[in-house]
């Protein structure tokens, strides 16, 4: 069912807003008032109240509740605690922060309020900028790597346009590792055992060399089973013959080069990694201080592989059986060999009394190495396969066979950033300039080895040698006491953002028609004919992407250059009602560029539409835009025993980038040659690219919160509403499962665009004006509670539950309410608990926790079914528990 938009929710949601704001401005004075009036009938001895959280998001350090900006921060020992170990896991800790999982290429996708990327290619950009401890981190991939001995996690949400390394459209994470401690040596050692086999180690020691040097080393180590049952593929049908039967020869279909049994360690979603960091902190003078660190992170997993849904699945011919969800039959067993080695450096040096300089620099490369199987083990069903003829079989083959292998990959960034920051009686400003360079290789392959018409292979091979991303940017901004208790925040950035192809070269056919994929090494023994072309065992490594790029008909090569240009501002008003209580507004924006894919043939290999031949396009599309404005209140209440942030936001979103297979020309169609009925459009040539999408709106309220509601308790939790709608997407193609929707009760997909708009052409064009964007659900709830009870000897036993609650989330901006298609996630419910138990000198705690009680079946990537009328996805983990004991020293 086609999902529409209620036309009153906007105007519901922007009353609401205003309303919110009225009392941001009026209910401070006699909160202040009741909160004072209680303080002075307090015994002073008995009050307790929330520690002050300092947070860097204007690049100065200041307190969260001073902090004109919607940001939350996470303290390490609370990422411990709920078995934080990457930043997928942050995933419903944060308001309207989601994040996704690319499992073929391993780019983590993250979204805040419903901006996002999906271009995880070399030369592709983030929506959200990730950082560590303020210095950019420019590859997606790095994302999967472990997060350890950290002091916080900062989760910035709107256009960060100004002061955060690389402009950003959506949002920063700031990931900030624990500095060296001048004070004394210690640490601590924990370690983790959990279900699947799991376990862990993290260990930290500071070693302080006196008042000016100090030493800090962490490592932490993290292994676990698969929590899928996997199986090798070694399935035998062979082709349908034109009798209706297949021809099974005693020999796998699916390719069986890599094909091997595997045990549970190495399943599919399994994790064995590790990492350590070295940092030394140097105070060279009261004036001078430096810290530098190298941190080496190693990944030797399997990756994650396509599941389909079995519970949209159910009752349906495509039901799962008793396999159930969690299981996957594989050729290709997975591998992932990555490596990051980053150095970071910090100087400071404080100039004079209210003058400070610094300079950051990083240094990160990453290899990586990956196999995975595309189809994870998906097949026709025997009555959906089509019967090979003398001429071929057009329909669905006896078999799928697809894989994806970044055979190399090796990513180079130099970031440096040099900030000037100013303080005096009225006014204060940070000014800087932010250099990135990255120079990234890569070779990526993808096979079909069992294709249309004659069940022989295809494939692609993409030879990356030298791909270059530059950033250069100016920025300054400035905090301006305007009156007693009114400032005012005026900011600018200039930035220059350049992409380049030097040399690289895209190859191959996805075309089965011939045996190029063979390479000499094999002969098929009937094409065409009436017999399987080739079974499994037939493969060697002389074929397709073990051979290289030299094998692969057709070579392209894809030297290219493109550049742009944009200044983004911030402008604020912040006002102090008291010490403890301020509103705020602001308005910003930011910009993410422009980009280009691999050079590409929009006559599809023949002679286009207009008569010309080989009309190469490198499918260039333009920067896009977010303006962002936000209305918030922060204070604390009742004795500091309450802490309250509460942020209105509008968001006005401009040329979306998004990513996926779309009509790049129109080609000439071959003398005789007439377009099927299922294919009525068949000239128009389809090809993998990022393109600008239009306009939408995002507006909404969040609130967070923590307070101690009553002796030794600790509360906190935060709601959002979040309201996203797109305003203008007219190319809009809604090929989703469309041979199936009539199975399943779905609205039939749009009528196919025969025009002469050749950006609509081919396209089933559906008007998805007001719908949702993806990764933006209406409505998320999170709420934690943890008790301190006294026990003797001195012991403390801290129980602790959360909740978190999300509301349907779509996967595109199809919106489709099917409950067998549907391109969504459910609304859930997630439980996390622990219960620990610490002695009383603090010198060790044994702690039971359990994430993802509830055994939620939760996706956070979705996909077309390989093989019928079902969805293939990835997902995050299921009831994940264990035990973990710390000793401090």
């Amino acid at each position: 069912m086609q999902h529409t938009q209620s036309p009153r929710q906007p105007g519901a949601l922007t009353a609401c807003a205003a309303a919110v704001a009225a009392l941001l401005w009026a209910a401070p004075a006699a909160w202040a008032q009741d909160s004072k009036a209680e303080q002075e009938a307090k015994d002073k001895k008995d009050v307790k109240e929330l520690p002050q959280i300092t947070v860097t998001a204007t690049r100065v350090n200041s307190s969260l509740l001073k902090t004109p900006v919607a940001v939350t921060a996470l303290k390490g020992d609370d990422l411990v605690r709920d078995n934080v170990k990457e930043l997928m896991n942050l995933s419903g800790m944060v308001p309207n922060l989601q994040f996704g999982l690319s499992s073929a290429d391993s780019g983590v996708q993250i979204s805040i309020r419903g901006v996002t990327s999906t271009n995880f290619t070399e030369i592709g950009d983030p929506a959200v900028g990730v950082h560590i401890d303020g210095i950019y981190s420019p590859r997606p991939q790095g994302s999967l790597a472990l997060m350890f001995d950290l002091d916080q996690v900062e989760v910035l949400r709107g256009a960060q346009g100004t002061l955060f390394g690389r402009n950003s459209t959506a949002g920063v994470v700031n990931i900030l590792p624990a500095k060296p401690d001048f004070k004394s040596n210690y640490g601590w050692t924990s370690v983790q055992l959990g279900n699947y086999n799991a376990k862990q180690l993290r260990s930290v020691y500071n070693l302080s060399l006196g008042d000016n040097l100090a030493v800090r080393a962490a490592v932490m180590v993290d292994k676990r089973d698969g929590y899928i049952k996997q199986e090798q593929d070694l399935d035998d049908r062979g082709i349908k013959k034109p009798d209706g039967t297949f021809s099974p020869d005693g020999k796998p279909d699916a390719d069986q080069r890599l094909n091997k049994k595997v045990s549970p360690s190495e399943y599919y979603t399994n994790t064995d990694q590790w990492a350590a960091r070295l940092t030394a902190r140097l105070a060279v003078n009261r004036d001078i201080e430096w810290i530098g660190g190298f941190e080496h992170y190693k990944n030797g997993s399997a990756g994650e592989v396509g599941l389909k849904d079995c519970e949209m699945a159910a009752g349906t011919r495509f039901a799962c059986g008793s396999q159930g969800q969690w299981y996957a039959k594989v050729n290709v067993p997975g591998k992932i060999d990555m490596t990051i080695d980053t150095l970071r450096s910090s100087l400071t040096w404080k100039l004079n009394d209210n003058t400070e300089l610094g300079y950051k620099v990083a240094y990160a490369k990453q290899r990586r190495y990956q196999q995975h199987d595309d189809d994870g083990g998906q097949n026709w069903l025997p009555g959906d396969v089509g019967m090979m003829q003398e001429w071929g079989n057009w329909g669905n083959q006896h078999a799928i066979d697809w894989a994806s292998y970044t055979l190399s990959s090796n990513y180079r960034s130099w970031v440096n950033e040099l900030q000037l920051k100013q303080s005096f009686s009225k006014w204060r400003y940070v000014a800087g300039l932010f250099t990135l360079s990255e120079k990234n290789a890569i070779d990526f392959a993808q096979d079909n080895l069992i294709a249309a018409p004659y069940a022989m292979p295809q494939g692609q091979f993409y030879g990356q040698p030298d791909r270059r991303v530059e950033s250069k940017a100016l920025f300054a901004q400035a905090d301006i006491a305007l009156a007693d208790k009114l400032t005012g925040t005026v900011g600018f950035r200039y930035s220059q953002d350049s992409r380049t192809d030097n040399g690289g070269v895209s190859a191959g056919l996805w075309d089965a028609s011939t045996p190029w994929y063979y390479n000499g090494k094999y002969v098929p023994p009937c094409v065409p004919g009436l017999c399987t072309p080739h079974n499994g065992t037939d493969f060697t490594f002389g074929m397709g992407p073990f051979a290289g790029i030299g094998v692969y008909p057709s070579p392209t090569i894809n030297s290219h250059t493109m550049s742009w240009k944009k200044p983004t501002y911030r402008l604020g008003l912040q006002y102090d009602f008291n010490p403890k209580q301020m509103v705020f507004a602001s308005l910003a924006t930011g910009y993410r560029p422009g980009g280009f894919g691999d050079k590409f043939d929009t006559c599809g290999g023949g002679t286009c539409a207009d008569g010309s031949t080989q009309k190469y396009n490198f499918l260039e599309y333009n920067p896009e835009t977010t303006t962002n404005f936000e209305i918030g209140h922060k204070g604390r209440y009742f004795d500091n025993k309450l802490e309250l942030s509460a942020v209105y936001f509008n968001t006005k979103y401009k040329d979306m980038h998004a990513t996926g297979m779309n009509a790049v020309g129109v080609r000439k169609l071959r003398e005789g040659e007439t377009c099927p009925d299922w294919n009525p459009a068949c000239e128009v040539v389809q090809g993998w690219k990022t393109e600008n999408i239009g306009r939408s709106t995002i507006q909404g309220l969040e609130l967070e919160f923590k307070a101690l509601p009553w002796k030794n308790g600790n509360l906190s939790g935060y709601a959002s509403v979040l309201h996203s709608k797109v305003d203008a997407y007219p190319t809009f193609d809604d090929n989703w499962i469309c041979g199936y929707r009539a199975e399943f009760g779905a609205a039939p997909c749009a009528p196919v665009y025969l025009g002469t708009d050749t950006t609509k052409r081919g396209r089933a064009i559906l008007d998805v004006t007001g719908h949702q964007l993806p990764m933006a659900p209406k409505y998320s709830f999170a709420l934690n509670y943890g008790h301190d009870l006294a026990l003797g000897n001195g012991m403390t036993l801290t129980p602790s539950l959360g909740m978190r609650y999300q509301s349907r989330m779509y996967f595109t901006v199809r919106n489709l309410d099917n409950p067998v298609i549907g391109d969504y996630q459910k609304a859930y419910t997630n439980w996390n608990a622990a219960i620990k138990l610490a002695g009383a000198d603090g010198k060790w705690d044994v702690e039971l926790w359990g994430t993802n009680l509830s055994n939620n079946i939760v996706k956070n990537w979705m996909g077309q079914g390989n093989a019928g009328g079902y969805t293939y996805n990835s997902y995050n983990p299921p009831r994940m528990f264990g035990v973990r004991a710390t000793v401090n020293y």
